[in-house]
């Protein structure tokens, strides 16, 4: 038995949101409006607002949000009254309008709410209505029950998570990620791309993720040299498409220990959530398939041989040639390594601490002990001085699947330029574990 949860309302496509900005008066006239440092994408609904006499309170945020940062701006907004939050913005932004509307309702210290370094009570009173816009495609925040918020005095990263909390309206143009620059849509469709591959893997999957799931993977890994690199208008729509999956994905499976490990990561370092987890996501998987093949699980082997054969279009896809497909396109989206944010002088044993006490590390595949995560972080560190061995096999005719939205042309550039690409070996990343 399972059960499937998902946003009220789900609009997408392009033009989706001048098509739908009528459906917003429908929960009232009096907003709070949170957009990132640039409201220019957002200036299309401050006009509706005007010309509908919608009072609105405007909110921007420069950062991920800090729960100190929500207590203070929630009180603002229980001054102003809001009928209804409406966030545009990307994931960030959408946590941020998606705590605030939680919270203002709620009396009480967010720490009452919160898991992990709170009490994790129930929302006493039901959010108030809250409308996500992403203009991103990444945490897929416009379809989830959860707000991730950093913790300064504890330095993690928790979730204000309840079913209360999914999106009265998520409205998902991809017209408004056109033009985003190269690395940050990349590092996006890296954090969508370990959404989907955690939920499909984790412990506790059911028919309809794995479903979503799939057709996220493969829409994504066909257009992510595009969408990101190239900003083709139909391929960014697959990428928009698949981090909304991801996050359906997310609320209705579970996740695991690169999540776990990225949100312990994330309050200690100055880097993007989608960054942390999308350099993890190799090592991680490594780690559960080498583990699932000394236990013999032929089950999550399979999974992952499910993976690798979606990314790459190849039926004989070896089940490493997923972590393979990882490391390429990390490489060529030139995402940031995590030693250049300072993992290195982290203590490892606090992290892995604090990754322990994750719900996320908990739908882990594979259940991963403090010795093992001290060693993914170890791997993830090139300061170690670990000496590692290499995982043999390559790509020599490397494919990457497309959809059938995106061009022959593409097609073949995409495929020459990952041809390079995967003639590499990931001998200074992997360990190999006889």
């Amino acid at each position: 038995m399972f059960q499937f949860m998902t946003s009220t309302k789900i609009v997408f496509g392009e033009g989706a949101l001048a098509s739908s900005l009528s459906a917003i008066s429908q929960y009232g006239y009096s907003a709070l409006l949170v957009t990132g440092e640039d409201r220019n994408r957002a200036l299309l609904i401050i006009e509706y607002f005007n010309s509908q006499s919608i009072r609105f309170h405007h909110v921007a945020i420069s950062s991920e949000p800090f729960i100190a940062m929500i207590e203070e701006i929630a009180v603002q907004g229980r001054k102003f009254r809001p009928e209804m939050v409406v966030a545009i913005g990307g994931g960030s932004v959408i946590d941020t309008g998606k705590a605030l509307a939680a919270i203002i309702p709620n009396q009480g210290n967010l720490y009452d709410y919160v898991e992990v370094v709170g009490r994790d009570v129930p929302l006493k009173s039901k959010p108030i209505p809250f409308i996500a816009i992403p203009t991103t495609a990444s945490t897929g925040a416009e379809v989830t029950k959860n707000a991730v918020l950093r913790s300064g005095q504890d330095r993690v990263k928790v979730s204000l998570r309840s079913p209360d909390m999914l999106p009265d309206l998520a409205i998902v143009d991809p017209e408004l990620t056109y033009g985003t620059e190269p690395q940050t849509s990349g590092r996006g469709a890296m954090d969508a791309f370990t959404h989907l591959m955690e939920a499909y893997v984790c412990g506790d999957p059911n028919p309809l993720t794995d479903m979503i799931c799939e057709e996220g993977l493969l829409r994504l890994s066909g257009a992510i040299l595009p969408a990101c690199l190239d900003d083709h208008p139909e391929a960014r729509s697959d990428i928009s498409f698949a981090a909304m999956l991801g996050g359906m994905a997310t609320t209705n499976a579970k996740l695991g220990a690169a999540h776990g490990l990225a949100f312990a990561l994330g309050g200690k370092l100055k880097a993007p959530h989608s960054v942390i987890a999308a350099q993890l996501a190799p090592y991680v998987m490594l780690e559960n398939i080498h583990a699932a093949e000394q236990l013999g699980r032929e089950d999550i082997l399979s999974r992952y041989k499910k993976i690798a054969q979606i990314v790459t279009s190849q039926n004989d896809a070896h089940v490493e040639d997923s972590v393979i497909w990882v490391r390429a396109m990390l490489d060529k989206l030139k995402l940031p390594k995590l030693s250049t944010f300072g993992v290195c002088n982290t203590s490892f044993e606090q992290v892995a601490e604090d990754a322990l006490r994750t719900v996320a590390i908990k739908g882990n595949p594979i259940p991963l002990n403090y010795d093992r995560l001290i060693y993914i972080l170890s791997k993830v560190c090139p300061c170690t001085g670990a000496i590692p061995h290499p995982i043999t096999r390559t790509f020599e005719q490397y494919r990457v699947s497309k959809t059938d939205q995106v061009s022959q042309t593409d097609r073949a550039s995409q495929t020459d330029s990952m041809a390079a690409v995967g003639q590499r070996t990931l001998d200074n990343d992997f360990e190999r574990k006889e």
